[in-house]
């Protein structure tokens, strides 16, 4: 536990590239899946998850959240459908993109995908059968996506409960709300979705207007 704790403050405060690099997310989402302790202080329906330190869950609608910090905003959804179906699709690197890869830990899979809009970044991780999007400046990428492998790493999904779930049909809509497997890039239901919920009022808010 010592260990990712201090790589985790390594990461976000080493100076240098802002990019973060292959290893550095590698290493990360390793350390995370590896770790012999049950990181999770948010409990949810089905599923439970870590939320680091400074962050604060805003707004929880179904299986959609908006999780802040500071002015930040992460949009979170968790694909409770495709976990329960065991669903995989494979990700195609983006060579146009700012980053693009593949995030791959044992059988769990997923990708991380950023791409500049303007004088922003509007950035996608998508892992462990769920998704984060946000809107940030580059001096912020490297802690919003410390942050963001950190919740989905560590999301813990409860069996019994997700199969009595579909057994009431409670989760079939969501099968039509957002495909996470698929990085939009400039464009993003997701986030046009989840605003309907959003109550949050700060400063600076980052413009979803961006991905239109």
């Amino acid at each position: 536990m010592k260990k990712l704790i201090l790589f985790i403050i390594l990461l976000i405060t080493t100076s240098g590239c802002i990019k973060i690099n292959d290893n550095d997310i590698s290493i990360l989402v390793e350390e995370v899946q590896n770790s012999k302790f049950e990181l999770s202080n948010v409990h949810r329906k089905g599923y439970k998850y870590y939320l680091p330190v400074g962050l604060m869950v805003n707004k929880t609608e179904d299986f959609n959240e908006i999780i802040i910090n500071k002015n930040i905003k992460y949009y979170m959804y968790v694909d409770i459908v495709s976990y329960y179906n065991k669903i995989k699709k494979d990700y195609k690197i983006n060579d146009e993109a700012f980053i693009s890869k593949n995030i791959l830990n044992n059988d769990i899979n997923g990708y991380l995908e950023v791409n500049q809009k303007n004088n922003k970044y509007l950035i996608e991780i998508m892992y462990n059968y769920a998704k984060i999007e946000l809107i940030v400046n580059k001096d912020n990428l490297k802690e919003v996506i410390t942050n963001s492998i950190i919740i989905l790493s560590t999301i813990k999904y409860n069996d019994d409960i997700i199969k009595n779930m579909m057994g009431e049909n409670v989760l079939n809509f969501n099968e039509e709300q957002l495909n996470i497997f698929e990085a939009k890039g400039s464009e993003s239901n997701f986030l046009e979705y989840i605003q309907e919920y959003d109550s949050y009022k700060g400063t600076e808010i980052p413009d979803l207007d961006l991905i239109n």
